[in-house]
């Protein structure tokens, strides 16, 4: 497993690889963490040893600079499928997310002006693509993978469905800040067997586990891929376990502290703002 990230210090933007509890400086390999880096595989074997730790305070940046897709399902999860009572879909959901909706793991999420807004909560398992994918099989989704990172799929659900029924998801989950991703970027784990959780003020909403998906990460890239062609850095949001606001009909509000987080990559925490 090899967990890295980007950090932002008194000196500027900072590519780290983790080792320990030391975040040791990426630059004297690579300039910053990209799509293009990514796909040219110069974080694949990083010699650590020639690698300095970053010294004094930093905060997390989003992972990677220069994300171009943003793709996402939902309803992937038998046990949130079953909260709802609905019938488990046939074939994964496509959709996207705005890039412009992306944010670091502590920023703050902005509620905007909807004062009706009903702001939600989805703690998802993003997939990293590694290299360009186009009508690949769930054979062959492995070798398009580069690792996986956490994603906070906000959602105001006062504007995703209408007054007829019909579903908006571009335009309840496309807001700036309303896709928090990071603190790390992980490579080297089994993306079926992850633990993910959400706080709300500090109270459990949602506890799961990536095992419970009904298509896989690898079932995942290949749907995708024949619908859309996939780069090297893009997501693919995968889905939520049960326990989001809109089963509860409670939602976040200005003031409250939104935390969440995956096993391996990381957590995150964010002030809810107007």
């Amino acid at each position: 497993m090899q967990q890295f990230a980007r950090v932002l210090t008194d000196k500027g933007v900072v590519p780290v690889i983790l080792k320990g509890d030391e975040h040791l400086d990426l630059r004297p390999a690579i300039p910053d963490i990209t799509p293009d880096i990514i796909a040219a595989g110069a974080l694949a074997n990083i010699d650590t040893a020639r690698l300095s730790p970053v010294s004094g305070k930093f905060s997390y940046l989003v992972p990677i600079e220069g994300i171009r897709q943003v793709a996402a399902t939902g309803f992937n999860y038998r046990k949130h499928i079953a909260e709802f009572h609905m019938k488990p879909p046939t074939e994964p959901e496509v959709f996207l997310k705005a890039t412009s909706s992306l944010a670091g793991p502590s920023d703050p999420i902005s509620c905007g002006p909807n004062q009706g807004v009903k702001l939600d909560w989805e703690t998802e398992l993003a997939i990293v693509i590694g290299r360009e994918a186009k009508d690949v099989t769930a054979a062959q989704a492995a070798s398009h993978i580069f690792g996986y990172l956490c994603l906070n799929d906000v959602s105001d659900r006062s504007t995703q469905v209408d007054a007829e029924g019909q579903q908006h998801l571009v335009r309840a989950k496309s807001r700036p800040t309303y896709c928090p991703i990071g603190p790390y970027l992980t490579t080297g784990v089994d993306g079926m067997n992850l633990e993910m959780w959400t706080k709300l003020n500090g109270k459990v909403e949602q506890q799961g586990n990536t095992s419970d998906m009904l298509f896989d990460v690898y079932e995942m890239v290949a749907y995708f891929s024949t619908h859309m062609l996939l780069l090297p850095g893009d997501l693919i949001a995968t889905g939520t376990p049960p326990g989001v606001g809109f089963g509860k009909n409670r939602y976040m509000a200005v003031g409250d502290v939104l935390e969440c987080g995956i096993a391996n990559l990381g957590a995150q925490r964010h002030e809810i703002m107007p």
